[in-house]
């Protein structure tokens, strides 16, 4: 994590909450309802930015593309786009999924390309992934870009990973300024978007 003052208080879910709130991105309801749920361990300290951008999800500002199995990722990308949309507070809308496979006879094959409608305008992202089984990480980050909400300051990011770790991507909803402050305050980096 980066070295700044900011840096100094220990990030747990409570500080994670008055980050969030102090910057906007959620209310003062959604902190306590989420803290209310995670009383247990809402004071306890978090050391990986992993941990950290999994939190964010918690709280309803990102979205998460899992790396391990996931079964059938042809559907998955489906559910995963609703959920990027969902956080766009209904600026996006996503409508007639579908996912032509390379391969429609094996049910296994990963490869191909998702295809759907984004507040009316089709998109479509080629698949490169071999197996069903696991998502292309970088299809579903540049689906999950295309999401952002037009007339609005706010665009989806990656969390950066961190070590040679190979966790989940956390596509975050937030304004470069909201960005910002989640580096200062929370040690969260973000890669440069891909499409």
């Amino acid at each position: 994590m980066a070295n700044t003052q900011a840096n100094t208080q220990a990030i747990t879910y409570v500080r994670i909450a008055e980050v969030l709130t102090d910057l906007g991105m959620i209310t003062e309801d959604k902190a306590r309802s989420v803290l209310d749920e995670a009383t247990s361990y809402a004071a306890e300290p978090i050391k990986r930015r992993h941990e950290i951008a999994d939190a964010l999800e918690s709280f309803g500002v990102a979205v998460a593309i899992h790396s391990e199995d996931v079964d059938f990722a042809d559907a998955h990308y489906e559910w995963l786009l609703d959920e990027a949309a969902t956080l766009t507070g209904g600026k996006v809308t996503v409508s007639d999924y579908r996912f032509e496979k390379s391969d429609p006879d094996d049910e296994d094959c990963g490869l191909g390309t998702m295809h759907f409608t984004r507040n009316g305008k089709p998109l479509s992202f080629g698949v490169e992934q071999e197996s069903n089984d696991y998502l292309d990480m970088g299809a579903a980050q540049q689906a999950i870009e295309a999401l952002s909400p037009d007339d609005d300051p706010r665009t989806f990011r990656c969390v950066e990973q961190e070590g040679p770790h190979f966790d989940d991507d956390f596509m975050v909803l937030a304004t470069a300024e909201q960005r910002d402050g989640l580096h200062r305050h929370l040690g969260l980096t973000f890669e440069r978007p891909l499409g």
